[in-house]
């Protein structure tokens, strides 16, 4: 007596080892895009901070005969929202002031925009960004 054949069930190893090398694949070539695309979306936080610390420069101008030299000056926190970034003020005077914003944490690993800063001379405000090199890369840090 001859018993029919029953039909097969689940996966052979080398399907198994075919859909895998595939997944491998497309993450190696997925992941460091994605990372990158994360980096960039968090110098917005920095972007943030540094636009909130510009309009607390501004009021405190508008009670002082001068610029807020220190953040404690202004109330303002030492880090950013989320604690990516360090902020402090570098230089204040009378008549203009200068703001950083550096990468911490897990945006250090952010190469492209290490700091950025936002600058008020002359009364003309100039918003900037260096990577870790000390190179100046605008367009990268703050997009239009």
């Amino acid at each position: 007596m001859n018993m029919p054949a029953q039909p097969r069930r689940g996966f052979s190893l080398i399907e198994l080892v075919v859909v895998l090398a595939i997944i491998a694949v497309l993450a190696t070539l997925a992941l460091p895009g994605f990372r990158d695309q994360v980096l960039r979306s968090r110098r917005a936080e920095a972007r943030e901070a540094l636009q909130m610390l510009q309009l607390a420069q501004e009021r405190f101008r508008s009670q002082a005969p001068r610029y807020a030299q220190r953040l404690e000056e202004l109330g303002h926190a030492a880090t950013s929202r989320n604690g990516l970034y360090q902020l402090r003020i570098v230089q204040a005077d009378r008549t203009r002031y200068a703001m950083e914003a550096h990468a911490t944490g897990a945006q250090t690993g952010d190469r492209t925009c290490r700091v950025l800063m936002l600058s008020l001379e002359n009364g003309s405000v100039r918003a900037t960004g260096f990577d870790d090199h000390g190179a100046e890369r605008v367009d990268a840090c703050w997009p239009q």
